[in-house]
């Protein structure tokens, strides 16, 4: 990690803006306060610090400095957060890291944004100005859609002109040249010669954006009527490029992640109108996918923040098909996966209209998982005591897929046999032995040859387990207290105090961080320290430390000199107990010879009597 962009992103990057930019921050005293979005908070709990740049909320017990922030409020790493806040703060990381960056060209990230977040804004201005027959043809769809002009307003709905150049030509009066557009997946270059077109004509747009609210693709739909041949597919999204993943992205996320992480639920449909249509009438954890099925990826992005995914299907034979292909994914992913195949055929924003929003949550409420959703198709009219064919076919099919799981959680695989042996009556341990060979079977057919072992274990993830620090001693946490309220006192302490007479490794690792900071000649204050702390556990109990600190501010009138070698003296004087126990200890078990025993036992008499204060 270079240390200098680290230091220039966080100087950068005031905690009152970024946390402001997606929360109603109010001021309280010097600080500021809002509501928790990771709890039901009905009392400003969440406090921002801008003095100490720090930020806590003590009901859900997190917290830390801006880069924390965005790593809670996004569910990303240290490196996505700190891209996040370079791109904000606009840093360009590829010219520390790599080749220098031509600022304006197609490989500069922050002229894409600008390019996606132009082209949204012009699309959404012409649908809402424009009066020719076809953008009234698209603004009267979207009604017979139900969908209002708030929600054009909320979700920037707009309209791309039938037209081979109207953006390209916008863009380059605006600044945004046709390379760039290109670059942003929004023109195409021409066939066999020079110059570009526009990529989206004579559809509904609807922008994508990630989780910092930036415009970072579109996605378009035709008109119903309109001539699919001069237009091309119903929906297409842009194209993969620098800023757009679509198979690392989901539609209204952005918007969403209030609700999901409040509800711990989300609902992954297929199409943006059915989130819009949803949205509108008042079901706010809901999400889509962008042109790919629900993915790994996908899942992997919303376990950071909820614990059950409901994938919404249409009830057509194609959604029937999709909930076939999410099973797999349910054996693999360590979340909650629930199906909803809606009946008639009807996509969710057709049943949302036909039958509310409180009967898509029922039946949100009582979806059955993919493995259950799954069995009911293989076995639907199907006799288990009778029809030994179907049935026998029926457990094949559903081994076969627990065997192709990248990887093997016993207890979720016990779980899914013992759930298989209720339903075909067959003993759970009989299908264990063929759910292994199964599971050899697709081992053989990827040995390596040259390592005799298996793809799979090749492969095989090492689980990583989060360090978990253990609590301070009081002591301790008064010493850490009088080096944060103290600088100099802290370089003091770190002459006169070992830290092997430090108990926890919280204390002994934050000392440490002291220490490596003098012998580099950093600053010894809160910022610095808090700066230097990579593990965001450990850089929340040290913003918990100095905002228990600011509260008894008033009440501890010691001065400071004198609570510090008082406290030295506690820690002199424990030391010097835990010493004379392990020498009476040597004593005891005869450890050591007649003379050195005598000296060792007129060592111990003169620590008692220094710690009694009394005289030789």
């Amino acid at each position: 990690m270079d240390l200098d962009l680290k230091e220039r992103v966080r100087t950068a990057s005031d905690i009152v803006e970024v946390v402001g930019s997606n929360l109603e921050l109010r001021p309280q005293g010097r600080a500021y306060v809002a509501c928790c979005p990771w709890h039901n908070d009905k009392k400003p709990s969440l406090q921002v610090n801008p003095q100490r740049q720090t930020w806590k909320c003590w009901v859900c017990d997190i917290g830390g400095d801006v880069f924390s922030y965005v790593m809670q409020r996004d569910g990303v790493d240290f490196g996505d957060a700190l891209k996040t806040l370079a791109e904000r703060a606009g840093i360009e990381i590829q010219s520390v890291r790599g080749k220098k960056i031509t600022p304006g060209s197609p490989d500069d990230k922050t002229a894409l944004l600008a390019a996606v977040r132009f082209a949204a804004k012009a699309y959404h201005e012409h649908l809402a100005d424009d009066d020719s027959a076809e953008t009234i043809a698209a603004r009267e769809y979207l009604a017979s859609r139900g969908i209002n002009d708030e929600s054009r307003q909320r979700f920037l709905i707009g309209y791309s002109p039938n037209s081979w150049s109207w953006l390209i030509d916008a863009g380059r009066a605006a600044g945004h040249g046709a390379e760039v557009l290109r670059a942003a997946g929004l023109a195409v270059s021409r066939t066999g010669s020079s110059g570009h077109y526009d990529l989206f004509r004579g559809r509904l747009m609807f922008p994508i954006h990630d989780l910092q609210d930036r415009a970072i693709s579109m996605g378009g739909r035709i008109i119903p009527g309109g001539d699919p041949d001069k237009v091309g597919a119903k929906y297409i999204n842009g194209p993969e490029t620098l800023i757009f993943n679509k198979s690392r992205q989901l539609y209204g996320l952005n918007l969403a992640r209030g609700a999901i992480t409040k509800s711990k639920e989300v609902l992954v449909m297929e199409g943006y109108t059915d989130v819009i249509a949803a949205r509108q009438a008042g079901i706010e954890p809901i999400v889509a996918v962008l042109g790919t099925a629900l993915g790994a990826a996908h899942i992997e992005i919303l376990r950071r923040f909820v614990d059950r995914v409901v994938l919404v299907l249409d009830g057509d034979q194609a959604g029937r098909s999709r909930a076939d292909q999410v099973l797999e994914l349910f054996v693999n992913a360590n979340v909650d996966l629930r199906i909803i195949t809606l009946p008639g055929g009807a996509d969710p924003a057709e049943f949302v209209a036909e039958y509310g929003a409180d009967a898509l949550r029922d039946l949100a409420q009582h979806a059955p998982d993919a493995l259950d959703h799954k069995l009911a198709g293989l076995i639907d009219g199907v006799d288990l005591t009778r029809d030994t064919h179907q049935t026998t076919k029926a457990i094949e099919t559903m081994l076969q897929l627990i065997a192709g799981a990248e990887s093997q959680n016993p207890l979720r695989t016990g779980q899914m046999l013992l759930r298989l042996s209720r339903t075909f009556g067959f003993p759970a341990e009989e299908l264990r032995t063929q759910l292994n060979r199964a599971i050899e079977r697709k081992s053989q057919r990827y040995q390596s040859p040259s390592q005799g072992m298996t793809v799979r274990e090749a492969v095989a993830p090492v689980e990583i387990k989060p360090t978990k620090w253990q609590p301070m001693t009081g002591v301790e946490r008064e010493l850490l207290e009088i080096m944060v309220e103290q600088p100099d006192i802290a370089a003091i302490a770190l002459e006169n105090v070992d830290p092997s007479w430090l108990a926890s490794d919280t204390s002994r690792q934050l000392f440490s961080i002291y220490r490596n900071l003098d012998i580099n000649g950093g600053d010894l204050t809160f910022a610095s320290v808090l700066g230097a702390i990579d593990d965001e556990r450990l850089k929340n109990i040290w913003v918990s430390l100095d905002e228990t600190i600011g509260r008894r501010a008033n009440i501890v009138s010691t001065p400071m000199a004198e609570r510090y070698e008082n406290l030295l003296k506690r820690f002199v004087s424990t030391q010097a107990r835990f010493d004379s126990r392990r020498k009476l200890a040597q004593l005891e078990n005869h450890e050591i010879n007649d003379d050195e025993a005598a000296r060792l036992f007129n060592s111990i008499l003169e620590s008692q009597r220094t710690q009694q204060g009394l005289k030789q």
